[in-house]
């Protein structure tokens, strides 16, 4: 199956905020250039999924309309990651006792008592999971940086279990396996740029 894995466009806030589940909407000039640049890339007659945040809700809509497509799936667990009260906060304005407390333990520490990113592992291998279901060769799924991610260490996780176990059958995650694939997210330095497309090939189930 293959994955094309599309970044959200530019919003209306910029990089000096917290925003992660925050629903923020999308810069108005920045929808049609996205558009644009992605059409010609994108295959018709392929599911849609969407994180149900409107910046990446409404360019998945957007796409399915210009594809032909019927609707948009909203998946629940492709949302970004969950700042807690940090979200829409401009990050100079955050203690620095508590930006310090997360840089001390990215792996369980979750900053603005939201979420942690094992946490955040465990749900995105959940979408990844639902996007199997869908019984199709491609789909385009529209989420964030984070999810991208994830959903890149998730894969590479399973893929490498599956080398490893040579039994045909898909591993099951444990605690250990959540930090890993968090680990694996994280070293991703790679910036994923605004309306960014990347694919990602899944191993047969």
């Amino acid at each position: 199956m293959l994955l094309y894995l599309i970044r959200h466009p530019q919003p209306v806030l910029d990089q000096h905020t917290c925003y992660g589940r925050s629903d923020i909407a999308v810069a108005p000039h920045m929808l049609q250039p996205c558009l644009d640049s992605l059409l010609p890339l994108l295959p018709r007659d392929v599911p849609i999924f969407s994180s149900p945040l409107q910046r990446c809700a409404g360019l998945a809509r957007a796409l399915a309309t210009r594809l032909g497509q019927a609707q948009v799936v909203l998946e629940h667990d492709l949302l970004e990651m969950d700042f807690g009260h940090w979200e829409l906060r401009r990050w100079d304005d955050i203690p620095w006792d508590e930006v310090e407390a997360w840089n001390q333990d990215l792996l369980h520490h979750a900053p603005g008592g939201g979420e942690t990113l094992p946490a955040m592992a465990r749900r995105i291998w959940r979408a990844l999971q639902n996007l199997r279901t869908c019984a199709a060769p491609a789909a385009i799924v529209v989420c964030h940086a984070g999810s991208i991610r994830m959903l890149h260490a998730c894969a590479a996780w399973r893929d490498e279990q599956l080398a490893q176990l040579a039994t045909g059958s898909t591993p099951l995650p444990d605690a250990r396996a959540w930090e890993d694939i968090a680990l694996r997210a994280m070293a991703q330095r790679r910036q994923i740029g605004f309306g960014e497309m990347l694919r990602l090939t899944l191993a047969p189930p």
